[in-house]
C-alpha cells in the first residue's frame, strides 16, 4: 500500500517538511550557501518539488509543474522519498541500483546529505500531522 494516497497528500507533507527546513537555523543557511538547487519528481502519486537556493539569499520551495530549469533532478517513487526523510534510504545505493534516477552534479546534491540529516528527526512529526490517522 502507498504512503501517500494522493497528490494533496505527498504535496502537503513536502511542503510542510521544506518549510521547517527554510525556518531551521542551521539548515537554511547551509542550503543557501550551495547556491542549488534540484527539481524532485515522484511517481505513484505523481507530483514534483522543486528547491531553489541559487540567489543564495532566499529558498523557494515550488510545489507542482514550473518552467524553472534545475541543477540537479531526481526521479523517484514518493515512497522512497519517505522512507529517505525517515533515515532508512541509502542514497548513493539507491542511485546505484537505479530506484532514484539523477540529471545533473548529483555530487553537489550528495554533500548536502549531512546538512538535511536533521530533518530526519522533524519529517515523522510532520507526516503525522498532515496525513489522516488511517494511513498511519
Amino acid at each position: 500500500m502507498a504512503v501517500f494516497k494522493t497528490r494533496e497528500e505527498l504535496d502537503q507533507v513536502m511542503l510542510s517538511l521544506w518549510d521547517a527546513i527554510k525556518a531551521d537555523k542551521q539548515m537554511a543557511p547551509q542550503l543557501l550557501q550551495s547556491r542549488i538547487s534540484i527539481s524532485f519528481y515522484y511517481r505513484q502519486p505523481e507530483s514534483r518539488l522543486t528547491i531553489d537556493c541559487s540567489s543564495g539569499e532566499q529558498m523557494i520551495v515550488i510545489v507542482g509543474d514550473t518552467n524553472f530549469k534545475p541543477t540537479v533532478e531526481m526521479y523517484m517513487k514518493s515512497d522512497l522519498a519517505h522512507d529517505f526523510w525517515l533515515g532508512k534510504v541509502n542514497i548513493p545505493l539507491a542511485l546505484i541500483s537505479g530506484k532514484i534516477v539523477a540529471k545533473g552534479p548529483v555530487n553537489k546534491a550528495l554533500a548536502l546529505l549531512p546538512v538535511i540529516k536533521p530533518a530526519f528527526n522533524i519529517y515523522p512529526s510532520i507526516y503525522q500531522s498532515k496525513i489522516s490517522k488511517e494511513n498511519i
